[in-house]
């Protein structure tokens, strides 16, 4: 028995530092049908958990549940809409105007970023400051870390959304590098950055 266990074990380790993709044991009522036999869930692929960002790119956003999104978007835990912003330069009160009278208010609105910007950028400053009329906690991060982010509080079932834009520069990240902080995140607490000028965080 406990030669299986070992290399169960070691299955599973392989197979999740190779995927780098966070696991959710299923608990409780026919999660154990019988010895040798796990139930596990991986979050991406699971609709029970909303709407997950797969992977990025100039281009747009590849979802769960085999949905592409083409520009920026509004992503809500089961639900995602277009962004009608054409740069970061175009984020004002009129394109926040949706978070002024979306009922219930979400517990935090992340913002995602197409690049690097000056922390005292004016668009950053005017997000910041209509966030804090609306009574909504926001953070502020490049793009693929604000995907992590997003992906970790959803299958929290936190009300996240996420106000994002496809990243300027021409790579891809994939699921395996957008999980990356989540598995971090899992294993030793909250994600950061290794520069300073990846993100803006506000608690």
């Amino acid at each position: 028995m406990s030669n299986l266990l070992c290399q169960f074990a070691r299955s599973t380790s392989t197979r999740f530092i190779r995927n780098l993709q966070p696991i959710r044991h299923k608990v409780g009522q026919g999660a154990y049908e019988g010895e040798g036999k796990t139930t596990m869930t991986i979050l991406n692929k699971d609709a029970d958990y909303g709407m997950m960002i797969d992977s990025i790119s100039p281009i747009g956003f590849r979802l769960n549940l085999g949905i592409s999104i083409l520009g920026p978007m509004l992503i809500f835990p089961r639900s995602v809409i277009g962004w009608n912003i054409g740069e970061a330069g175009d984020i004002d009160e009129k394109s926040l105007t949706i978070f002024k009278v979306l009922e219930p208010k979400p517990d935090i609105v992340i913002l995602g970023l197409d690049q690097v910007y000056p922390r005292d950028a004016p668009f950053l400053k005017d997000f910041e400051r209509i966030m804090k009329s609306y009574n909504i906690k926001y953070e502020i991060n490049q793009i693929r870390h604000a995907c992590t982010t997003f992906n970790f509080l959803n299958a929290e079932s936190r009300y996240c959304v996420g106000a994002f834009m496809p990243p300027v520069d021409l790579f891809s990240f994939d699921q395996m590098k957008i999980d990356e902080a989540a598995v971090h995140r899992a294993l030793h607490g909250p994600y950061r950055p290794h520069s300073e000028e990846f993100t803006i965080d506000h608690k």
